[in-house]
């Protein structure tokens, strides 16, 4: 879940964090390059608009009837 307290502190997803790469990203904290996927340091602090959130699949209502929304 996007607010959930058990999201695994990475990098990618800290406020200090600005993206490079697809696999690196700058730590305006350390000042250096780091990789995405690291396990995030003490300074680190969440941003919820750096996750990815990967959109549901529309759904196929041609395969619909009117019968199947019948009780």
């Amino acid at each position: 879940m996007i607010y959930s307290d058990d999201i695994e502190k990475i990098c990618a997803l800290c406020v200090y964090s600005e993206k490079r790469s697809n696999t690196l990203v700058f730590c305006a904290h350390l000042g250096q390059c780091v990789g995405a996927s690291d396990s995030a340091c003490k300074r680190y602090k969440y941003d919820i608009l750096k996750r990815e959130v990967r959109r549901r699949r529309p759904l196929d209502t041609n395969k619909l009837s009117e019968e199947d929304f019948k009780l």
